[in-house]
C-alpha cells in the first residue's frame, strides 16, 4: 500500500487542495502516518492521527524522522473511545477506509461514526463520493488455475481445491484490460460521506443486475472495483484499464467458466454483509440463460 504510487499522489494531491493553514485535520485509520504528514506538510494548524493497532507506534517515529512531531498528535485507540483535546472539531476529515470496490472492508460506518461526532459544519471529507462497479470478465490464468484442481494432477482428485477456491473472493493481481472484459461495467452502489446514514452503512449492500454480453468468450466470473471523488477535480480508481493499484480488482467466480455469445443476457446478484470489524461477507449468483441458477455464499462457508 505505501508503494501504491497512484493512491499516494491522488491522496497527497487532493490534501494539498482542501487543507487550508491553520486547518484540523482528523486521519481515521492512520496507518504509518503517511496521510497525516500530507495533512501537516499542507499547513494544518494540527492533525489527530487515529489508529488503534500497534503499527501507531511506527507512525509516531515517521512523524519525528519527518518533522511534524509538534503538527500532529497520534492517538492509538478505538474510534467509540477518541476524545480530542478540548472537545476540538475538526475542518477536514480524511480516511483510506476503501476496499476493493469500496465498502468491502467494512470501514464506512466508521467514517460516518468520525463525520458525525469531530467534523465541524460545513467541514470536507476527503474522500468525496465513492461508486462500485461491476462487469464480467473473461480471465484465462484463473481458468487454467481451476483446471488444474480439476484434472486429477498425479492421480490425486484435488477438486475439493477446485470447489474451495471458486467459493472464494480474490482481490486478483492478474493482468486485466478492457478487451476481456465480456460487457459494458453496470454500476452497484454510490455512497456520499457527506449525506449517507449510519442505517445504510450498517446493513447490507444488494445489487442486482442484468448484463448483455457484448464480447463473446469464455465468462470466468464478474470483478469489482470503485471510483472515488478525491475533491480536486481528480478521482481515485482501480477500474479495468486504470494504472495498477495495491487493490487488484475482486473477482467472483463461476464454478466453471461458461461460454457467453454476443447478445446473451445474464442476471448477477451480488450481497456484501458487514460483518466483524473491518470484514464482509458476501453472497452471490449468476443465472444464465437456461443453466441452473449458481450460488456461492461465504456467510456461513457453504454454497447453496
Amino acid at each position: 500500500m505505501l508503494r501504491d504510487a497512484q493512491r499516494n499522489e491522488a491522496y497527497r494531491r487532493a490534501i494539498a487542495h482542501v487543507v487550508k493553514p491553520g486547518d484540523v485535520v482528523l486521519d481515521m485509520g492512520a496507518g504509518t502516518g503517511i496521510l497525516s504528514i500530507f495533512a501537516a506538510a499542507s499547513g494544518a494548524r494540527r492533525v489527530y492521527a487515529v489508529e488503534r493497532t500497534s503499527i501507531a507506534e511506527v507512525a509516531r517515529k515517521q512523524i519525528e524522522v519527518n518533522g511534524f512531531g509538534s503538527v500532529i498528535e497520534v492517538k492509538q485507540t478505538d474510534l467509540e473511545d477518541l476524545v480530542l483535546d478540548k472537545g476540538e472539531k475538526v475542518d477536514v476529515l480524511v480516511s483510506e477506509w476503501m476496499g476493493g470496490f469500496g465498502v468491502d472492508e467494512n470501514v464506512l460506518a466508521p467514517l460516518l461514526m468520525a463525520r458525525d461526532r469531530f467534523l465541524k459544519p460545513g467541514g470536507t471529507i476527503v474522500p468525496g463520493r465513492v461508486t462500485a462497479f461491476l462487469a464480467p470478465a473473461a480471465i484465462p490464468d484463473f481458468d487454467k488455475e481451476i483446471t488444474f484442481w480439476r484434472s486429477k494432477p498425479h492421480g490425486v482428485d484435488m477438486s475439493v481445491i477446485a470447489s474451495m477456491t471458486t467459493n472464494e473472493t480474490f482481490h486478483t493481481q492478474t493482468f486485466l484490460e478492457p478487451a476481456m472484459l465480456l460487457a459494458k461495467p453496470r454500476e452497484m452502489w454510490s455512497h456520499d460521506p457527506y449525506t449517507c446514514t449510519l442505517e445504510e452503512a450498517d446493513r447490507p449492500f444488494v445489487s442486482k443486475l442484468t448484463f448483455e454480453v457484448t464480447r463473446s468468450g469464455m465468462l470466468t466470473g464478474v470483478v469489482a472495483w470503485f471510483t472515488a471523488d478525491m475533491g480536486d477535480g481528480t478521482t481515485l480508481t482501480n477500474e479495468v484499464g486504470a494504472p495498477d493499484t495495491h487493490w487488484g480488482r475482486t473477482l467472483f467466480p463461476l464454478d466453471r467458466p461458461v461460454e457467453v455469445a454476443v447478445g446473451t443476457t445474464f442476471d448477477v446478484e451480488l450481497h456484501t454483509d458487514p460483518s466483524a470489524q473491518g470484514n464482509c461477507e458476501f453472497y452471490w449468483s449468476f443465472k444464465i440463460g437456461d443453466r441452473p441458477l449458481e450460488e456461492h455464499d461465504t456467510r456461513n462457508n457453504r454454497r447453496r
